[in-house]
């Protein structure tokens, strides 16, 4: 199905004209197709019939005349859409789609100079046109739109004359002009161009007598003159102004830029910037392009180049300074001045010798002329300085791999590497798309491993077009490789590594020391003060260094005082440090840095408890800096920056210092994740802890590695695994007499034993811990016996008892550095009120004991406490509070999941929810609390959630409400809970 508007109205199927009757139909017919694709509604289909002055059966008659198009073709693409109607049919089966695509193709290739392809498209366009736009159809809303396209099409003539007169067939144009002047008789550019055609074809009488006519057509039809470029036109060729003869491609400035490149992918709004920028007017515009070797500094300059030419039609020059290439030495700027003016048309005779002179006459030559410059792979701001224009007409693009910070008042633009869809873009363009698309994940990965770095995945690109029988997994497999990634992204004497070989050779002794130590860093990025731990400086020297590095581009500051290596750049970097370091040097340089997170581990540590065993010696090398830790939430910012180099350390201390107390860091690590929330990532580090103890690691460390490993398991919901670590650690406390360790394990032992619902060991194991931490005089560890005890009297509905535990252990909460053991124990006591129906005094008390939670950043506890104050809060009969504090729980919990924590205000929710008979939704929140209990032995809470299934089923009349109230009763009788006695196995509806 074909629809034509670019002459009469014309509809064809198959080859064969549709026959479209009456006027509405056709005015109606009109309006879709100029809509085509949108939805029209009945009253612009109403008004482009009727123009406004419809009669009462309108409606109707345009349903019939829809009706009617329905028994034709056209009914294969009319769709009625609510109140509307569109017709789908996609652009290209409407002669004005296709011309408007005509237009956007020569746009495109006017931009980037293709001039014979412009004429060529322009003049396809144009033969689509039939005759006047809709003619015969009429109507107002028709015939605006017909004007419309009509002047559409005398856009597409003026821009075909124009562009046909630069390729010089000014004959073609001036016979073509003639006639479109009778269809456009007061269209002054088309005159215009009409006149410069007949003066170019050597006949300017002709064109004189045209400008009459035009003059005699306008001043009948208007009443005036022409406008006074017309006129100037009129007045130049009168006076054979020279200026108007025709500039072949041969008599214009040459074009010294390098070929464009072919696959130039992705960069828009660098380019929208960098062509913006090239056309600011009052001052030389200047553009310094900096980046990593490898970026695509010149590519970008160069194809942004190509796209400003037309602009700059005095000419438009390209010099390599040789900043950084191997073998040769950069251009000084009175050789860069030489082949500047040898490009201008100077002989070597007429060049002077002096720099300041050579500036001058370079500076002269430019003055008032449009020019644009590229001076490529720059040094130094001092080597292209003499080479800047005065003229405000020029522009000049500067590329280095040095950001330029002495050119003053330049436009600077820092390329990164590639978006990631941009990356993927390029290689498929290099590669070829087709061997890409059944592998379009391995694609991902390639880009992914080239470090989203241009030169390395068109050398990839290149690698895998040139080994037809290789699949994009065997160049997987090989980038994944690092020596045989450095072997692939090689080509003859050039490649990445050559690359970024060039801009280490620019550097200074102390700044390729740093380099190359910082590749010895097992981490992601890294801050001042572990790269001066690295280099052994003080922290200002090493941001010296650092800084210096940047300005290279060997190293980014992604983040305020924190640096990172591109993955590429880092196997370089790695690759450095073994060839110019020994041994010796490289282990002394990972002790120092091992040292340092050993350091600063210990302090945050003791932050975050301050009871904590300090285990093992103190770190050899202390820091010169480090950074600041004063606070808990300090601790908590600096070990979520730190996240990834945290393990990384971890795992090199286990390794590196594998024959003495590689356990340490890691262990340090693993307590500093565990309290700021990262559960599975502490069990790993406490993991590596463990392994690296060795056979004549003293037991105490072995106990306590062992009994990190089980608190692991047990916040996980792993109790059986928990319960086998705890026995082996109690043992080797036990061996070693470590009283410590033994009251520790037995807290373990207490806690694990209220989880899995053993509450009366619970309370033994806790009352014996408390008496050996009161024998020893450490109060914090007895105040964290204490809430395990207290957890065992509140479940068993011991409430007065817990309460009692707490008064007589009368620990100086108020005195502790750190506030979690004071907000633990309030938030017990909490508990035990709400118990006891003591509402006020329970609410009083959790909310003092989130207050002191917050204050020491401690989201993971102030979690607990919100949902135990939720549940206090709904007994005393504010469901609305108690919703707010059970959702800012969840809220809480979706970062940091604790499965018990999770279970708890899951049954928190269900059981508002059941109070307000929401019984629904109440079971959307019980079988969340089930299904976290299938894989989690937390049985107290899994009776709770069976218990209020039940109930919500009851309400709502179900059957299966029986089976579950069964199963809570079961788990309370099992583990000897009060709750048994208030299930009722037959509620009332």
């Amino acid at each position: 199905m074909e629809f034509g508007i670019l002459g009469p109205l014309e509809v064809r199927h198959d080859g064969r004209r549709i026959a479209i009757g009456g006027t509405k139909q056709r005015r109606v017919v009109a309006t879709l197709v100029l809509s085509a694709g949108q939805v029209v509604s009945v009253d612009q289909l109403i008004d482009a019939v009727w123009d406004g002055e419809p009669p009462v059966t309108a409606r109707k008659q345009v349903q019939n005349a829809i009706s009617t198009l329905r028994r034709t073709p056209v009914s294969e693409a009319l769709a009625a859409v609510g109140s509307g109607y569109v017709l789908q049919v996609p652009a290209r089966q409407v002669d004005a789609g296709r011309f408007d695509q005509c237009l956007a193709e020569a746009q495109a290739a006017r931009s980037r100079h293709d001039l014979a392809r412009a004429a060529e498209t322009l003049r396809t366009g144009l033969a689509i046109w039939r005759g006047p736009a809709l003619a015969g159809v009429g109507g107002r809303t028709i015939s605006t739109a017909a004007s419309q396209l009509e002047e559409r099409r005398l856009s597409a003539v003026t821009a075909w004359a124009e562009v046909s007169l630069d390729l010089g067939s000014h004959a073609a144009v001036a016979d073509e002009l003639c006639a479109e002047l009778d269809r456009y008789p007061l269209c002054e550019p088309l005159a215009g161009l009409l006149m410069l055609a007949l003066y170019r074809a050597g006949r300017t009488a002709e064109s004189l007598v045209w400008y009459e006519r035009i003059r005699h057509t306008i001043a009948d039809d208007l009443g005036v003159d022409p406008g006074p470029e017309l006129q100037n036109q009129y007045h130049r060729i009168l006076a054979a102004d020279r200026t108007l003869s025709y500039r072949s491609e041969a008599s214009l400035p040459r074009n010294y830029l390098p070929r464009d490149v072919g696959h130039f992918t992705g960069r828009l709004p660098e380019l929208e910037r960098l062509t913006a920028v090239a056309n600011g007017g009052g001052v030389t515009v200047i553009q310094a392009i900096d980046g990593m070797s490898g970026v695509g500094k010149t590519a970008i300059a160069v194809h942004a180049a190509h796209r400003l030419a037309d602009q700059f039609e005095d000419g438009q020059l390209f010099v390599d300074l040789h900043g950084h290439t191997a073998g040769r030495d950069p251009l000084t700027a009175d050789e860069a001045l030489d082949v500047l003016l040898r490009a201008m048309g100077y002989p070597d005779a007429r060049i002077p010798k002096n720099l300041d002179e050579k500036a001058a006459m370079w500076r002269g030559e430019l003055a008032g002329r449009r020019i644009l410059v590229v001076l490529d792979n720059a040094l130094s701001s001092a080597q292209v300085t003499p080479l800047l224009p005065g003229s405000a007409s020029c522009s000049v693009m500067i590329t280095s791999r040095r950001r330029l910070t002495g050119l003053a008042g330049a436009d600077v633009l820092s390329l990164d590497t590639l978006p990631p869809d941009d990356a993927v873009a390029l290689f498929r363009a290099v590669a070829g798309s087709d061997r890409c698309e059944a592998e379009a994940t391995a694609v991902i990965k390639v880009v992914q491993l080239c470090g989203y770095l241009p030169l390395a995945i068109g050398m990839a690109a290149a690698r895998l077009r040139s080994r037809p029988q290789w699949k994009l997994s065997d160049l997987v497999a090989r980038l994944t490789d690092d020596r045989g990634r450095a072997r692939l992204l090689r080509s003859d004497d050039f490649g990445v590594t050559a690359a970024f070989a060039l801009s280490y050779q620019h550097l200074v002794d102390s700044e390729q020391r740093m380099f190359r130590l910082l590749g010895l860093h097992p981490g992601t990025d890294i801050d001042v003060f572990s790269a001066a731990a690295l280099a052994d400086l003080p922290s200002h020297e090493a941001e010296h260094l650092l800084d210096a590095l940047c300005d290279m581009h060997l190293l980014t500051a992604h983040l305020p005082g924190r640096y990172r290596l591109h993955d590429l750049v880092r196997d370089f970097s790695r690759a450095c440090v073994h060839g110019d370091e020994t041994a010796l040097q490289r282990s002394a340089a990972w002790d120092r840095l091992l040292d340092y997170y050993l350091h600063v581990t210990q302090i945050a540590a003791e932050l975050d408890n301050p009871k904590r065993p300090r285990l093992g010696v103190s770190p050899r090398y202390q820091p010169a800096a480090v950074p600041q830790l004063s606070t808990t939430s300090d601790v908590r910012s600096w070990v979520n920056t730190e996240y990834a180099n945290l393990l990384a350390a971890a795992q090199l201390a286990a390794h590196h210092r594998a024959d003495d107390d590689g356990w340490q860091l890691p262990r340090n690590v693993g307590s500093l994740l565990y309290e700021n929330g990262q559960l599975s990532a502490s069990l790993e580090v406490f993991t590596i802890a463990l392994g690296a103890c060795q056979p004549d690691t003293p037991p105490a460390v072995r106990s306590a590695c062992l009994l990190d490993v089980s608190l692991m398991h047990k916040v996980l919901g792993r109790y059986r695994l928990a319960l086998d670590f705890l026995h082996q650690g109690t043992a080797h406390a036990a061996d070693s007499a470590d009283l410590d360790g033994i009251a520790r394990s037995l807290i373990h032992k207490a806690d694990l034993s209220n989880l899995i619902g053993s509450f009366a060991d619970a309370v033994s194991y806790a009352t014996r811990s408390i008496e050996l931490y009161h024998e020893q005089g450490d109060l914090w560890r007895e105040a964290v016996a204490l809430t395990v005890l207290m957890d065992a009297l509140n479940c068993l509905g011991r409430h007065r008892d817990a309460i009692e535990a707490a008064d007589q252990a009368a620990l100086p909460l108020d005195g502790f550095v750190n506030l979690r053991q004071a907000s633990a124990v309030l938030s017990r006591r909490g508990t035990a009120h709400s118990g006891l129906g003591e509402h006020d005094s329970a609410i009083r008390l959790l909310t003092q004991s989130i207050d002191l939670a917050r204050q020491g950043d401690d989201r993971r506890f102030e979690a607990d406490y919100l949902h135990r104050l939720a549940e206090a809060t709904r007994r005393s009969g504010q469901p609305l509070a108690a919703l707010e504090h059970a959702h800012e729980a969840l809220g809480i919990l979706r970062d940091i999941p604790d499965p018990v924590d999770l279970a708890e205000t899951h049954n928190v929710l269900g059981a508002i929810h059941s109070d307000n008979h929401q019984y629904n939704l109440s079971l959307v929140h019980y079988r969340q609390t089930l299904d976290i209990t299938a894989d989690v032995e937390y049985r107290v809470a899994r009776a709770h959630a069976h218990h209020g299934t039940g109930r919500s089923l009851a309400a709502l009349g179900h059957p299966d409400a029986a089976t579950h109230l069964q199963q809570a009763l079961a788990i309370y009788a099992e583990l000897g809970l009060p709750e048994a006695e208030c299930v009722d196995l037959h509620p009332p509806r």
